[in-house]
């Protein structure tokens, strides 16, 4: 349980949200230096974009389970844990790996990264005031594009001097220094375990359901998998039909415009405290701003700011999704359960978007739509759903009122 706090202690947070900067650097570290990691291992784009994917994968299945043992075996053991096993893989990646046994290192990082995202929140709820939850989780909701913005800057200059592997050594470096930041800056009675029915396979599929079934669970992550499916496809695709000298600009300030969205949800749900309706708002003038570009790509016209505004409204969607999270519930055994449910969800979004959005590509441009335009009705068909999700959203909390207090304890 968490003690209700006075004002928010934004040291400790900050060292939280650099924790989830790290952990998504697990993800965007790959990325960023895909390339030359290609050459390192004179290897194809398949495999090397299979260790991109590889910790996704498994945040698909274990979502919900990091959940269920977060609330078990208490969030701040879980992060700190979960933050030594990164630094540990990390350093290994620095060493020569084949390439087998790299690809064996991403798919254990997958467990990492999974168990920080998830645990993080909870401590962060637990270190903030009430009245201010909703403005922290909206910054937590940058962790991943802050991530790829700073990956992306720096990682291709570490590698120019050492390699793939001094990239990977100075990520783990790193995740060491925070781990020793989180021991002396996080209580040691934040994030204590919740103790419930002894774990078995049969209780994490029982837990699965009860977490799908539990509103309070199930709707942030609800709204927030339309937007990851849309997302990483947005970043990726809008860029290659803007001019020449538009393509690199517009592949990094895409991102970057996004977090400053997400930053703005949390003073949007001061203002308009409803984040499910702050999210309908993003939706829908993504849908728009979609529409607006198809126009603009078949006239010929300029689409830096189209682009750059739409990805800004993207970003609203995603700081908003996290808002939802304490605005449902201030239990942390359910809030455990919502972030595991949300990065479950995610990263479902997160794997089908690009397949979906390159099929949607490839079938407009044998149609008449054209090939952006076939995308924009694809983002319009997921904004809409997006917009549907919060609506029933913003009806259940009506009905439901206020979260419940958190419980002392679970018995079964």
């Amino acid at each position: 349980m968490h003690p209700e706090r006075e004002g928010t202690r934004w040291v400790p947070v900050l060292v939280l949200l650099a924790c989830g900067v790290a952990a998504a650097m697990m993800f965007a570290k790959v990325a960023a230096i895909f390339v030359p990691l290609r050459e390192h291992y004179a290897s194809d784009d398949v495999l090397i974009g299979l260790a991109i994917s590889l910790p996704g994968l498994l945040a698909c299945i274990l979502g919900v389970t990091a959940g269920v043992l977060v609330g078990e075996l208490g969030a701040r053991r879980v992060l700190l844990v979960c933050m030594a096993a990164g630094a540990a893989l990390s350093l290994v990646q620095g060493l020569a790996l084949p390439l087998w046994l790299f690809l064996v290192t991403r798919t254990v990082e997958g467990i990492a990264h999974l168990g920080v995202v998830v645990a993080a929140p909870v401590l962060i709820i637990g270190l903030s005031a009430p009245h201010q939850r909703g403005l922290v989780m909206a910054i937590w909701g940058s962790f991943f594009g802050t991530a790829f913005a700073l990956t992306g800057w720096l990682a291709p200059l570490v590698a120019a001097r050492g390699g793939p592997g001094l990239v990977f050594t100075a990520h783990g470096v790193l995740m060491a220094a925070l781990i020793a930041l989180a021991l002396g800056l996080l209580p040691r009675t934040l994030g204590a375990p919740i103790r419930g029915a002894q774990l078995s396979w049969r209780r994490f599929g029982a837990e699965h359901l009860a977490s799908y079934r539990n509103p309070r669970a199930l709707l942030p992550g609800a709204i927030f998998v339309w937007h990851t499916l849309m997302y990483t496809s947005l970043v990726t695709f809008i860029p290659l039909f803007g001019g020449p000298a538009d393509v690199g600009m517009l592949l990094i300030w895409m991102p970057l415009v996004s977090i400053l969205g997400t930053l703005a949800a949390g003073v949007a749900i001061r203002i308009l405290p409803r984040p499910a309706l702050v999210a309908a708002t993003g939706f829908v003038v993504v849908a728009a701003l979609a529409l607006a570009l198809w126009w603009a790509i078949a006239g010929g016209f300029d689409i830096v700011a189209l682009a750059l505004v739409l990805m800004w409204f993207s970003g609203l969607i995603q700081g908003a999704a996290f808002s939802l999270i304490p605005a449902l519930s201030a239990d942390p055994a359910i809030n455990a359960r919502a972030n595991g449910t949300i990065t479950q969800l995610g990263n479902l979004g997160n794997l089908l978007g690009s397949p979906l959005f390159a099929a949607a590509l490839t079938g407009g441009a044998l149609g008449a739509l054209g090939e952006f335009g076939t995308m924009a009705l694809l983002v319009l068909a997921l904004c809409i759903a997006g917009v549907a999700c919060c609506a029933i959203t913003l009806r259940w909390m009506r009905r439901h009122g206020a979260p419940p207090p958190p419980q002392r304890a679970r018995t079964r």
